[in-house]
């Protein structure tokens, strides 16, 4: 199921990116990047940019189709390859030159559509196999989160799960199920009201950490802390520094750091070291 690499050269990784729209379509930017260590690395790296778009951007190109044409004829599905592009690049970084070539294509008919569900995975009939130096990311369309999938990504996010090299999936491996969020926009409030309420109980239930997380107004206790936390994180995207969602709530850091601990614990969100501070990151 891997486009093999136009160039051989060690130390080259391979980043496939899948971005699965509504209608069951996919655009996929496929990576290869390669280190030029010396003037002969970067010499053939020249040849091979001169000449992807002529043979070589056609072998592709073929490999593909009948790739998506066995795919289709075993889910059963129309399928098709639009939108192909070959680009090659080179760039400089900080441990020296790398020759990138990408291929970008769309293929329709890629993820199955049944009761409002986006299905991932029927045409890796077989199982998808990730090399060493290779990845998989999977960019979920916006409105949708992935409400079941298998194997357990390496990393999760709001918008996006990803799978490093090297590894080997099962047949029909990755899978991944896309469903519409239960809540958008003025609805979230009151969908996730028992949530919170359950969190607010749990938490409060220790006895002192009740004072941390409750805030009272006119004698009536307020509940509304952790959709706060939840609405910063998706303004932002789907992920924030733990002293932003401090900033923008107004409450405390000992508040915001006892309502994170149980919205962990519930598997709503996740925090990650990023450098000296914490970043927070929506998984529901």
């Amino acid at each position: 199921m891997l486009l093999a690499p136009l160039v051989t050269a060690s130390g080259e990784s391979t980043h496939f990116a899948v971005t699965v729209y509504v209608d069951g379509s996919a655009r996929w930017v496929v990576e290869h990047r390669y280190p030029l260590r010396s003037e002969e690395d970067v010499e053939a790296f020249r040849v091979v940019a001169a000449n992807v778009s002529k043979e070589l951007s056609e072998t592709y190109m073929l490999r593909l189709q009948t790739i998506i044409r066995e795919a289709s004829r075993l889910t059963g599905r129309a399928m098709g390859l639009t939108e192909f592009a070959v680009h090659t690049s080179t760039q400089t970084t900080v441990t020296g030159n790398v020759g990138i070539i990408v291929v970008e294509f769309v293929w329709t008919g890629f993820a199955a559509i049944a009761d409002g569900k986006i299905s991932v995975g029927d045409v890796f009939v077989g199982g998808l196999s990730l090399a060493s130096g290779e990845t998989l990311t999977l960019n979920i369309p916006e409105g949708y989160n992935a409400v079941d999938y298998s194997p357990k990504p390496d990393e999760v996010r709001s918008d996006s799960l990803t799978w490093y090299g090297p590894r080997s999936f099962a047949d029909r491996r990755p899978m991944v199920i896309l469903s519409r969020h239960a809540v958008t926009g003025a609805a979230t409030g009151v969908a996730y009201d028992w949530l919170f309420t359950v969190l607010l109980l749990a938490v409060a239930a220790s006895g002192a950490s009740a004072a941390l997380l409750m805030r009272r107004r006119g004698g009536r206790v307020q509940e509304s802390g952790f959709r706060e936390i939840v609405e910063v994180l998706r303004r932002h995207g789907g992920e924030a520094p733990q002293h932003v969602i401090v900033e923008e709530t107004g409450l405390s850091k000992a508040s915001v750091s006892m309502m994170l601990k149980a919205l962990e614990a519930s598997g709503v969100v996740v925090r990650v070291k990023s450098g000296k501070t914490k970043v927070v990151r929506l998984v529901k």
